[in-house]
């Protein structure tokens, strides 16, 4: 029988490695690719990713990769250490400089940091009681490196909540934490001298709608850093789940107060699929492609008015739908795979000015350099 038994032990154990011998394999593969300038300036790009896929390969083993500027390599079945490398800079480097503060702490959108202070809140369910809820905050004093931990309850949950932390921000000596939850928004005061919860305050609650509404937080371009607003959308749909309605709101940290954004009246809620939003600071933007070619971008203010409205002119034939992406004061788009081209395309444009500043496509590297028809199928701006 003990033979028998480390046989299988024995069995058991080649299985497992088969994955991992071919995953070896396709990490030191490389797909031969590169984003290569048409136009403007490549130090547009230096933090620009693209996750593609390529259409020409019938083996659908490995076929998703990532290209930038320098070249290519393949991520699919990757071991999980090799993908830790895809967190982004800020969080790497709270890892590497503050080990111990960072144990534990892997929801990216819980951190606040600014000159003084790291602060991480996370919302964790009593493992046998579902509305039994705490708060947990972490504050790190960068000059002293020392930690404060607190524990508190949480009123204002049900067993059927699922809680969790959508963004944590500072206001005088207070933090203020804001959970999303399928019954609403709420935003928790957490005093900081007193390490207690002074107080919650609903945003919005479902009941409070006509029909079945679910919350979404918009896109944050720096999730970490201070900011004065939290922007999110609410959607109004039937029994079926068809969205009847979609409204996008803007709640103020300093003032409590919310307000709507006021779209112009020529934008239509069934082009939505072409919206894109994002927000920092004070500030709202929503970036739309049109199927013609072209694209718009809307800037707004905290209190939802429009600033600006320009227009931007790119050049496509597609099947997929452009991808937008707003962050660093740069509006990016990147067209799937154009049929002209026959290549993955990229557009860098100033918010500002609507100046573009950069084009490139996808090319096979090496002599004779060819556009390669891949498809692009994520954008990511570091």
């Amino acid at each position: 029988m003990r033979r028998y038994i480390n046989l299988l032990v024995i069995l058991v154990a080649v299985v497992a490695a088969i994955p991992l011998f071919y995953t070896a394999l396709a990490a030191d593969k490389d797909p031969g690719l590169v984003l290569k300038k048409i136009s403007g300036n490549e130090k547009e790009i230096r933090n620009v990713k693209i996750t593609a896929l390529d259409n020409q390969e019938d083996n659908l083993l490995n076929r998703m990769f990532s290209i930038t500027s320098s070249g290519s390599r393949y991520l699919g079945r990757e071991s999980s250490f090799s993908l830790l490398d895809e967190d982004p800079d800020w969080y790497k480097q709270y890892v590497k400089q503050y080990p111990r503060y960072m144990r534990g702490k892997t929801d990216q959108g819980g951190f606040y940091e600014d000159k003084q202070m790291i602060a991480y809140a996370e919302i964790k369910p009593h493992p046998l009681h579902r509305s039994r809820v705490a708060l947990y905050v972490g504050v790190l004093d960068k000059k002293t490196k020392k930690i404060k931990t607190m524990k508190m309850k949480v009123p204002g949950f049900t067993k059927q909540s699922y809680p969790s932390v959508w963004d944590v921000q500072k206001t005088g000596n207070e933090l203020k934490v804001a959970a999303g939850m399928d019954t609403g928004i709420r935003v928790y005061r957490v005093s900081l001298p007193d390490k207690k919860i002074t107080g919650g305050k609903w945003i919005t609650q479902r009941g409070q709608t006509g029909r079945m509404a679910q919350y979404t937080q918009l896109a944050e371009t720096d999730v970490n850093k201070p900011n004065h607003i939290l922007a999110y959308q609410e959607e109004k749909v039937d029994d079926d789940g068809t969205v009847k309605e979609m409204t996008t709101f803007i709640y103020n940290y300093h003032t409590n107060e919310t307000k709507k954004l006021r779209l112009p009246k020529d934008i239509s809620l069934r082009d939505s699929d072409n919206w894109k939003f994002v927000y920092n600071g004070k500030t709202v933007y929503m970036a739309i492609t049109k199927k013609n070619g072209g694209a718009r971008l809307l800037t707004f203010d905290g209190n939802g008015k429009l600033k600006a409205d320009k227009t931007f002119a790119i050049k496509y034939q597609s099947t997929g739908n452009p991808i937008p992406e707003i962050k660093n004061g740069r509006l990016y788009f990147l067209i799937p795979n154009d049929s002209r081209e026959k290549a993955c395309l990229l557009y860098v444009f100033d918010i500002s000015s609507g100046k573009q500043l950069y084009s490139g496509k996808v090319v096979q590297k090496g002599k004779g350099v060819k556009a390669r028809y891949v498809e692009g199928v994520e954008l990511t701006i570091k």
